[in-house]
């Protein structure tokens, strides 16, 4: 709009000027009579031509769109990016960008437990190309302060105050989801689209973390010993089996040389009677004959043997030469 007031008023100007140079242009120079009027008038007609050459074409630059507005009236489709043709010189093009951007920020809320929650925030968002001129009517471009912080505020709010304290952080991703689905439907309504939501940081009051930790470090502390427990008792539970272990290993030991022991009694005892059985008086007297070396004994008593009498100064072997 400014560039066309500007190009009237030099059309303006430079026809007025015209008409005056056309009037005294006696009293210029010779030769310069004709030529100024003359290249007043070009410069009078070109420059307000170029001007509205130049406002038919508007070029959108990538990852934005253009909103038509024409006397404070928002058109309801945009422009897309690239080179467009607007015919009508007055509009007014307002650029909106359309890529992904990051929002970060910081939320105060309440956990169910009534303590103190703060969450850091980042938000990756884009206005939809088609509903850019509906954002632009009903919220203008500080759509990030009017909508986006109230909205995830609110919405957050909602959400740690179903949870107690200690909840929040072994449920983050679930109070994750739920704020990024309720805020995507929140957002929508307003021709805002949610990529993603993300909890970058969640603190509680400082006097709630000290507490929180001394807590954990008490616990620690008891794990700790309920595994040196369950230690002791592993390494006993090893020390009784090995015992019973090298226990069984005696024991069987033991039955082993006992079993041996009475086998090979038994098989000395059914030999000793296999010999008993085998020996008869005739064989016993053949084995005794076999072994006598020639002595008589000097006295031998016996049931109703003869008993045999060695004669002093009588040779052992009966007077044999």
């Amino acid at each position: 709009m400014g560039k066309l007031v500007f190009a009237t008023i030099v059309l303006l100007v430079g026809l007025s000027l015209y008409g005056a140079l056309q009037r005294r242009g006696h009293l210029l120079p010779f030769g310069l009579g004709t030529f100024v009027p003359r290249a007043v008038l070009a410069i009078a007609i070109g420059v307000p031509a170029l001007i509205f050459v130049f406002s038919i074409f508007r070029v959108i630059p990538a990852g934005q769109v253009g909103v038509k507005v024409l006397f404070g009236q928002v058109e309801p489709v945009p422009l897309r990016e690239g080179l467009n043709v607007l015919w009508n010189p007055l509009y007014e093009i307002v650029t909106m960008n359309t890529r992904v951007l990051k929002h970060t920020a910081r939320y105060d809320a309440a956990s169910k437990d009534l303590q103190a929650v703060h969450v850091d925030m980042v938000l990756n968002f884009r206005v939809v190309p088609e509903r850019a001129p509906e954002v632009y009517k009903s919220i203008g471009l500080g759509y990030s302060n009017i909508i986006i912080d109230p909205g995830a505020q609110e919405i957050l709010k909602a959400n740690t105050a179903t949870h107690n304290a200690a909840e929040i952080l072994l449920k983050r991703p679930l109070i994750k989801n739920e704020v990024q689905q309720a805020l995507t439907a929140y957002l929508s309504k307003y021709g805002i689209e949610l990529k993603e939501a993300a909890l970058a940081n969640i603190r509680f009051d400082p006097n709630y973390e000290k507490a929180v930790e001394a807590k954990q470090i008490e616990e620690q502390k008891a794990e700790q010993k309920r595994y040196e427990l369950i230690q002791a008792q592993r390494q006993a539970e090893i020390v009784t089996a090995q015992a019973k272990g090298k226990g069984d290993a005696a024991l069987a030991e033991a039955r082993g040389v006992a079993d041996a022991l009475r086998v090979k009694g038994e098989a000395e005892a059914a030999y000793n009677a296999k010999v008993a059985a085998s020996l008869t008086p005739v064989l016993i007297q053949q084995q005794y004959l076999h072994r006598w070396d020639g002595r008589l004994p000097q006295y031998s008593l016996g049931g109703g043997a003869v008993p045999f009498i060695q004669v002093p100064g009588a040779p052992a072997d009966g007077g044999r030469r």
